[in-house]
């Protein structure tokens, strides 16, 4: 497998940069593309149209590209992965979900992907404010088995929280899951996901909810609950509940999830993934540093028997970078020194990954690093 990777901050830029790069010596089949939403992302995916490519996009909240020269994460701008690898080792698909819940989104995914292979590994991205992460990924597992592996995320918007996209070589949706299927026979896909987050408070119980909609915390409206507890104002959310997110203690684990809408009307929140009624919950943040040393002893421990690397992507939690701004470069940073790689990813308002060799998951603030190699 061969791979290229690149940053640009203008569409012109990108368009020059895939012209340099894509030559008789380098045709690659398969491009990761993460974009902000001031980059035009229809004007992103058309830069792709003149090339045999299959392509997996999501816009972004913040992106992420480190190769030792060019170490940022950046805000209106583009990063891609360009990968040379044969077309009968993956598939790709781009699933809208108009009608769809976020469960069946997720089992349309797993059954996609286990009608092409025996045993397929999946790289997927999710858009639409109001997708249930949780959800999507128990649709996979439930339908492929569970313990698929897969990785990915939420698509973001540069905090706006207002549309967020995916898209493909064709098409852009504002609600749909983007997925790519790789053949486990030929293509190894493994990773981890450290989050570090901490509870503070009093626990609580969710006493109304619905899939990831909350209603009452404690009998009391959850909006009117959040903004108390954290003495804030309307408009400081959704995006100061994506720093302090529910930490949910239910059937002996524990899951972050981040608040990615509000109802004023109902006076109840929408989280990222499933928030189960009855569930104890406390609210959390980030220690500060501690947070990037419990990350990057992770990743050393991991790194210790993760053998060869062809391509690693980052999913991140946007929330990391609110709460540890430039700092957060130090866990990124680490990844790229230990295997010489770039790093490719982008800020996400969820993420989706095995934690080593554990059963795939969906998280909050969370470093989830994937890692791809022919075999």
């Amino acid at each position: 497998m061969k791979t290229k990777s690149f940053k640009a901050s203008q569409l012109s830029m990108l368009e020059a940069k895939l012209s340099e790069i894509i030559n008789a010596n380098f045709k690659p089949s398969l491009a990761f593309v993460f974009a902000s939403v001031e980059m035009d992302i229809a004007s992103v995916r058309a830069a792709f149209e003149n090339y045999n490519l299959v392509v997996f996009g999501a816009s972004s909240c913040g992106e992420i590209y480190f190769d030792g020269i060019s170490e940022g994460i950046y805000e209106g701008s583009v990063t891609v992965s360009l990968v040379e690898l044969k077309q009968e080792f993956f598939a790709s698909t781009l699933i809208d979900g108009a009608g769809l819940n976020s469960m069946e989104l997720g089992k349309k995914v797993g059954n996609w992907g286990k009608s092409l292979f025996k045993s397929p590994a999946f790289l997927i991205a999710v858009s639409g404010l109001m997708a249930n992460g949780q959800e999507v990924v128990e649709g996979v597992l439930e339908t492929v088995g569970k313990n698929t592996i897969m990785f990915g995320g939420l698509a973001g918007d540069d905090a706006h929280f207002k549309e967020t996209f995916v898209f493909d070589q064709h098409s852009i949706i504002d609600n749909a899951a983007v997925a790519i299927a790789f053949d486990t026979d030929f293509i190894d896909i493994r990773g981890l996901a450290s989050s570090g987050w901490v509870s503070i408070g009093s626990d609580k119980i969710v006493t109304k909810a619905i899939g990831n909609k909350v209603f009452t915390i404690d009998n009391e409206p959850a909006l009117k609950v959040y903004k108390e507890y954290l003495n804030i104002k309307d408009d400081e959310l959704p995006e100061i509940g994506v720093v302090y997110p529910l930490l949910v203690k239910k059937d002996k684990r524990e899951v972050l999830r981040a608040v990615v809408g509000i109802d004023k009307d109902e006076q109840s929140l929408v989280f990222a993934g499933t928030v189960p009624q009855g569930s104890i919950v406390t609210f959390s943040t980030s220690p500060g540093f501690e947070v990037i040393d419990h990350t990057i002893k992770d990743i050393r421990l991991f790194f210790e028997d993760a053998g060869k690397v062809d391509l690693m992507l980052l999913f991140s939690c946007m929330a990391r970078h609110r709460a540890l701004g430039p700092v957060i470069a130090e866990e990124i940073n680490e990844a790229m020194q230990i295997t010489g790689l770039p790093v490719n990813g982008f800020f996400t308002y969820g993420e989706i990954g095995n934690n080593g060799p554990s059963c795939c998951d969906f998280y909050n603030e969370t470093f989830t690093l994937a890692l791809i190699t022919q075999k």
